[in-house]
This record gives C-alpha cells, structure tokens and sequence, in this order.
C-alpha cells in the first residue's frame, strides 16, 4: 500500500472520528433533550409497537420507570381499552401527512385513565420505521376547558336569559306603551264626550283653576249670564273680577271648597241666572267645579207637593178615627193628632207597644199577610175597653218602601147604640104585645076571679077553699104581670114637673128601711143637693123601688145597700150599689130586656120598666158589677 493511499485512509479516518465525535456530541444533546424535556416522549417500533425508549417524564405521566416501559408493548400497556382504534386509525394519516396530532386516553400503572394530547411524527431508517410519540397529560387542562366550557354556557345561558329578558321588557314597555296610547286615546274620547255633555246640559258648568282664572264655562253658563245682563265672555277671566256682583253664599263657598277641598251643596238665589239654583262646587286637581242648576219648577213641584201634604195631613188629623203608617218592622212612621191624643208621643216606636203595651207582635197580627198579599183587611180588635173596627191598607211610599196604612175607628159607642135600638126594638115589640092582649086577658081574669070568690063564699065548697085561694094568688099574680106589661106599652105623653130625685128617695126611706129591716140588712143614704128635673113623680118612685128593691135581692143578710145622688158632667147621678155576688159577665149586656130574670119567679119585666122610664126622662141607665157587688148608675141630663 503506498504512502498516498495510507495518508488518504489516515485522513478519512480522521474524518469519520471527527464526525463520529460530532454526532456523539449531537445525539448528547438530543439524548438531554429527549429526556430533560417536561412532555413525555416515547420511540415506538410502528411494526410491533414496541417501546424502544422513553423519557422520564413519559415513564412519570404513566406511574412506571423507564425500565418498566422498553420493550414493552405500549397498545397493550398505555393505551385504554376503549381507545386502541386511535392508533389504527393514527398509522395511514401520519404515513400520509409525515405527522399527526390527536387527542386520547391513556392508563396508569394504577389502572386510572387520564387524558393526553397526542404528537406523532414517523421516520424511517433502513426500511425500518419508528414513531416519535409526544405525549402531554391533560387533565388540568381538560378541567379548565370544561370550567371554561360550562363558564362559556353558562355565559350564553345568562346572556340568553338577559335577552329574553330584555326582549320580554321591551315588549311589556312597547304594551305599556300600546296602553298608555290607548289610554290617552280614550281619555280624549272622554274628554270630548264630557266636553259634548257639559256643552249640552242645561245645567250652567264653569271650572275655575287655583289662580282663580275661570279655565271652561259652557254654553248654558254664557246664555244664562247674557240674558240676564252679563258679559258671557268668562274663559280665561279673573273668577273675582267678573262675580264681584254675583250671590255672597256662592263666593264664600267657592273660597270654603278651594281652601278645604271639601264639596258642598246648597240652594240659593243666583243673580247671574236669574232663578233659584241648586248649587254645587267640588274640589278638582286644578281648583274647583261650580254646576247652576235651575230648580224654579222643582221648588213650585216641592210647594204643591208640601201644600197637598199640608191638606192631607189636615184632613187626617180632622179625621176623628186614629190613622197611622206603619212600616214593616212595626215601627210606626206617621200618626195623627187624635192616635197621638190617644196613644201619646208614637213616632218612631213599636206599635205594639204602643197600642196594647205588649213586648213582642200580636199573635193575630195581619201586617205581614197585607204586605204579602198586597190586599186590604177588615177586623175588630179591643183596647183599654173600648172597641175598634180596624181596617187595614197596604201602601208604597215615594221611597219605595213597604207600609202599612191603619185606621182606627171606635165603635163603642155605636155598639152601644146598636145594643139600645135593639133594647129599644124588643121593649117596643112587648109594649105592642101588652097593649094588643092585656084588655082582652084582664076582663076573663076578673069575671073567673069573681067566681072563685062566689064559691068560695059557699058552704059545701069549704072543703075546696085552699084550692080556691091558690088559683085566687095565681089569678091576681097574673093581673099584676098584665099591669106590668101595661105600664110598657103606655105610650101616652106624661105630666112632667120640676121634681128633686133627692127629695125622692128621702120620701122612699122610710117604706126602703122598712123592707131592709124586714130582710136584716141595711140602707144608707148618701145624698146631695142636686137641682130640679123636669120628670114625672110616679114614675120616678117606681124607677127608685124597682132597683132598690133588686138591690135588696142581691144582697146577702147582715150587708148593706147605698143609694146615693150626685152631680157630675152636667148630669144628676142615681146611684144604687149592692153587695152581692155581682151579675155574670155572659148576661151583664143583656140587663134590661124584657122576661131576661136571673130571680126564682122572676117576670124579667122589672128593668124593662125602668129602662122604658128612663128613656122616657132622657136618661141613662149604666151597670157596673164586680165579685163584690153591682152599682146601677142613672145619669139624668140637668139642661133637659
């Protein structure tokens, strides 16, 4: 070998130690930098997958040493179960694009899984290739991309709330402005329709505001003040300044409403129109209203309507019954004078307790079936012993409520009468009795009396003259009813003379005593001086002897009869009282009807006879009977 070929073979082999050292020192420092880096890095055989070598931090991510992980297969060691395919599907694109990045689970040494982020990069040496796999873990950034993640949702989630929120409060304001539209809309439309009925009205209207400047007044207003000489021409005038010649009372009152705010009402003579008005002024957000309203026809209405209330009410207060209104409460709303003069003060009080004094209704009351039914009723009712025929009206008042129309009318005194007449009736029908048989009777009597008297003067007869005795009584008893029924039916003018009923019963004492003392009982004589009667003498003893000596009757022995005599209301007052048992309630009114005797062998003619004497002197016969006694009461009319 020559010395040229050895010096070239010295040269290139220091050429190949020089570039020996200098790869030396190159794969020094990518040795450093594949292990010193921070991401895993790994050297994977692409045809069996093997890790060839790895670095700290590849070897730290997954919980091995590097040891543990050469030649180890990393699809069987590394990558999730779940997760293979990513490499299959990771070989033909990086084969075509020389690189691929991907994103991929990986698991532990502890079986955990965690996330990576995937750098291939595949070469080839000698037909052999290897993939440079750089690995990051991300997991914190994986967790801070789903923070960010649901931060960036829950932004669009609050951002799409605050639109529809906004888009909700645009549309509530472009409604409230729709309302507010529609509002001012109609309240134009009220205003002009105000506006039309204040213009309309026949009732003058003027606004004035707080600075007393009169804003409106419409057209009844300016035609009312025109006719009657006034400037029509008020809007936009002083209030002060055009009524200073107007009604006192309706400026004080506008002042009192603008200053208190409080509305008022009252009726007054307006100079500006000319009539009596009805005034009314009310406080308003700008001052006050004032409305005029003519009411000349309402007062001449209110003055006819008061004028016929004035006659009615005289009418009913000259109306000698007892009227009253009752409402259905029973309260009572109006009564005349001659109820009040009865009743006493009864407005506004319980009309049963008024009238009969009791605490609740009547049970007979007919005030609910009357306004029930709408039907007027008739009945009778009693009352401090007098009585009332009450007749019963329903009535609607202007109000419109349900009343009562009462009247009470007393008919005691016709009752009175009737009961009289019928007296009267009956003593006539036995007078015209007495008068067509007691002629016709008494002659028979007196010639059978005769006879009996014949033979009973007789010898043979003598066995016979108690028999005759006894028919002699019964014949004479019934002459003495003839002349009973006689002194009825007398119907002949009697002399009257001025006579004392006094002086009467003293000339009747002596005969009276004498029948009391027979009877052991007692007269006492209580009289007055009283004037002269015109009446007839007889008639008067036997009017005097009958009661007495009914009286007598009725009185138990050991007791006591007063005959009394008085003046009273212009009447001489007989007065004859008993001690009896009095006379029953059922018979008391029937007293004085002829053969009407509660006496064993009684004719019942007695009282009829002085009943008849009576009403032939004018007078009154009255009775009175309690459990202690009767009292008789004759009341002689003193101007007869």
């Amino acid at each position: 070998m020559s010395n040229d070929q050895i010096m070239e073979l010295k040269q290139r082999i220091a050429l190949l130690e020089a570039t020996l050292a200098d790869l030396k020192w190159e794969n020094e420092i990518w040795n450093r930098l594949f292990l010193e880096v921070n991401w895993g890095m790994a050297v994977v055989d692409v045809k069996s997958g093997k890790l060839l070598k790895v670095n700290k931090s590849y070897a730290e991510m997954h919980g091995y040493s590097p040891a543990e992980l050469i030649g180890k297969s990393m699809y069987g060691l590394v990558c999730a179960p779940g997760r293979k395919n990513d490499l299959l599907e990771v070989g033909p694109r990086i084969y075509n694009d020389d690189r691929y990045d991907y994103n991929s689970v990986h698991v532990k040494k502890d079986g955990s899984h965690f996330p990576v982020r995937i750098n291939n990069h595949e070469v080839k040496v000698k037909s052999r290739r290897f993939r440079i796999i750089s690995t990051w873990d991300i997991t914190d950034s994986e967790l801070k991309q789903r923070e960010l993640s649901q931060y960036r949702e829950s932004l669009e989630e609050l951002v799409k709330f605050r639109a529809d929120e906004l888009e909700r409060i645009n549309e509530q304001l472009r409604s409230e402005i729709r309302q507010k539209e529609n509002a001012e809309n109609e309240l134009a439309r009220a205003n002009q329709e105000m506006f039309n009925i204040l213009e309309s009205i026949g009732d003058c209207f003027k606004a004035v505001n707080r600075d007393w400047v009169i804003t409106y007044a419409n057209q009844a207003m300016v035609k009312a003040r025109e006719t009657n000489g006034f400037d029509g021409n008020l809007v936009g005038a002083d209030y002060w300044e055009v009524h200073k010649e107007s009604n006192r009372r309706i400026n004080e009152a506008c002042l009192k409403v603008m200053n208190d705010g409080v509305p008022t009402r009252f009726e007054t003579y307006a100079y500006t129109t000319g009539k009596w008005t009805e005034v009314s002024i009310y406080p308003t957000a700008s001052g006050i209203s004032i409305f005029l309203r003519n009411i000349e026809e309402r007062r001449k209405m209110e003055k006819a309507i008061e004028d016929e209330h004035r006659r009615l009410y005289s009418l009913f207060n000259s109306f000698p019954g007892l009227i009253y209104l009752q409402e259905e409460n029973h309260k009572i709303r109006y009564a005349n004078h001659s109820f009040q003069a009865k009743f006493g003060s009864c407005i506004d009080k319980l009309c049963y307790e008024v009238i009969v004094g009791l605490p609740d209704p009547c049970h007979d009351c007919m005030s609910a079936v009357i306004l029930k039914n709408l039907t007027p009723m008739w009945r009778e009712m009693v009352s401090d012993s007098r009585i009332y025929e009450v007749y019963s009206q329903p009535f609607i008042d202007a109000d419109g409520s349900r009343l009562v129309f009462k009247v009470l009318i007393d008919v005691t005194d016709r009752r009175n009468a009737d009961r009289e007449l019928a007296r009267l009736e009956r003593l006539n029908m036995v007078g015209e009795m007495a008068a067509g048989i007691a002629h016709e009777v008494r002659n028979p009597l007196t010639t059978v009396r005769g006879f009996l008297q014949l033979l009973q003067s007789k010898a043979e007869t003598s066995a016979y003259h108690d028999y005759f005795q006894l028919m002699t009584d019964e014949l004479d008893r019934a002459n003495l009813i003839l002349t009973d029924f006689l002194s009825l039916a007398r119907d002949k003018s009697v002399a009257f003379e001025p006579i004392n009923v006094s002086n009467i019963v003293r000339t009747l004492a002596p005969l009276l005593n004498s029948d009391a003392f027979n009877q052991d009982k007692t007269i006492v004589l209580e009289l007055e001086e009283v004037p002269d009667l015109l009446g007839n003498g007889n008639e008067l003893r036997q009017l005097i002897l009958n009661l007495a000596r009914n009286g007598l009757e009725a009185t138990p022995a050991g007791t006591t009869l007063t005959i009394s005599s008085s003046v009273q209301e212009k009447c001489i007052v007989l007065k004859v009282r008993d001690q009896g048992r009095g006379v029953d309630p059922e018979i008391l009114d029937r007293l004085g009807t002829p053969f009407l005797t509660t006496k064993e062998g009684g004719t019942g003619l007695g009282l009829a006879i002085c009943q008849s004497i009576a009403v032939r002197h004018k007078a009154l016969i009255n009775f009175d009977s309690q459990d202690t006694g009767t009292t008789v009461i004759v009341k002689f009319p003193i101007n007869y």
